[in-house]
């Protein structure tokens, strides 16, 4: 059974996925108010929030389309990142996507860097539970850095043993 992220104790280093932090920074998401109190709790240093230097790029580019989205010329993603690519100028007029870092800063996130290696053992995981490359890489460096915590609103996770997945409410 899965726990929510309510159910995250103090005091504990956790890795964060793009959903989580995507959810908390945008409210027009259902479950926006659980995951900005997720992150407040990091800017409380109640919690260690982590995430991947990937996952923050996910998050930035997440953040772009959904605010082209948001301005309803486009109904599906894909239509946003054509015009988007074909249209350079748009992507300078949008403004969410880059105060991101600095949300992510003031939430205390530390991004957590990326090797070879990382990459490399992200396939064992791949391998034997059947992850996408994203969700392998971020278990490759919740291992490195042994962190036990992950919010996420992906129950894949729940497939690799030794990992304590929180999900929002």
């Amino acid at each position: 059974m899965t726990k929510t992220l309510n159910q995250i104790p103090v005091n504990v280093h956790i890795m964060l996925d793009a959903n989580i932090v995507i959810y908390g920074l945008l409210p027009q998401v259902r479950q926006h108010e659980t995951c900005r109190k997720l992150l407040e709790r990091g800017a409380a240093s109640e919690l260690q929030l982590h995430l991947t230097v990937n996952t923050a790029a996910d998050i930035i580019h997440r953040a772009m389309v959904l605010e082209a989205l948001a301005q309803g010329t486009f109904q599906k993603s894909a239509d946003v990142i054509t015009h988007l690519k074909k249209n350079p100028q748009a992507v300078q007029n949008l403004t969410r996507y880059k105060t991101i870092l600095r949300d992510l800063k003031q939430a205390r996130v530390h991004i957590l860097p990326l090797s070879y290696r990382d990459l490399h053992n992200s396939r064992q995981f791949r391998d034997d539970y059947g992850l996408m490359t994203n969700d392998s890489i971020i278990v490759a460096v919740m291992k490195r850095e042994k962190f036990q915590y992950l919010a996420t609103n992906d129950t894949d996770f729940e497939r690799v043993p030794g990992i304590a997945v929180r999900t929002p409410e």
